[in-house]
């Protein structure tokens, strides 16, 4: 036995049969030391961190109160945004035929629409798999202050990454964000990125690495147009 220096209490070593019989080598159990208080609180922490990060990422609606709104049907479609505003109601409609994980990169200037697209094909796709949406910069602090499981990120079948490009440039931002990226390649799941930077300007923004992964295997669509958000201002 032993005793813990934070709490003072004692741990005991317990030796445990194995539940199948196992290899010569191996013998018939382990050794294991049992947890105090201390070990027992932390892991409590962890579960529940764990449980409020899979209750954020399936919310009733995956989406802001802000931007359930933003459907194909208000996306307003012109010669100049054709192409991209087709390509997103071709992935939604084609979403349950992915099969390598590909994914869309939506990237222009400000206000151009690549959110409230982004957020249409989220709309498109709720009812039938499970969609999150994340606006990087907030993510990035979130995470920061707390150790949170990446797990629903990664497994989630659409996950929207809003304003990449935004957040804090840091070597701990680029080495989450490239685990939350190539975790989605990994496992071939889908991501939908938008950034207001053109793709020259986005590695130096998330490192070599995580561009190489997004450039690499998402469909890259320019947006041009308006600020339309300038525009309603005006207005």
């Amino acid at each position: 036995k032993d005793i813990c220096p934070e709490c003072g209490q004692v741990r005991h070593r317990v030796y445990r049969l194995h539940p199948f019989p196992m290899p010569a080598p191996f013998g018939r159990g382990q050794w294991f030391t049992t947890d105090c208080d201390c070990v027992k609180k932390q892991r409590q922490k962890q579960r529940l961190e764990r449980e409020s990060v899979l209750l954020q990422s399936r919310p009733s609606h995956p989406l802001p109160p802000g931007l359930r709104k933003h459907t194909f049907e208000k996306f307003r479609a012109a010669e100049f945004n054709r192409d991209p505003y087709d390509a997103c109601m071709a992935f939604a409609r084609n979403f349950h035929k992915i099969e390598g994980g590909q994914g869309l990169l939506l990237y222009g200037k400000s206000g151009t629409g690549k959110t409230h697209l982004a957020c249409a094909i989220a709309n498109a796709l709720k009812d039938q798999y499970r969609v999150a949406f994340a606006y990087v910069p907030t993510l990035m602090e979130k995470m920061r202050g707390t150790n949170i499981s990446l797990e629903p990120l990664i497994m989630t079948d659409l996950l929207i990454l809003d304003d990449l490009g935004s957040e804090r440039e840091t070597d701990w931002t680029m080495e989450r964000l490239l685990i939350i990226v190539d975790g989605r390649l990994t496992k071939l799941k889908p991501t939908i990125f938008t950034t207001n930077y053109d793709l020259q300007d986005l590695e130096k923004r998330v490192g070599m690495r995580v561009a190489s992964r997004i450039l690499g295997n998402n469909l890259h669509l320019l947006l041009h147009g308006p600020d339309w958000r300038l525009q309603r201002h005006q207005g």
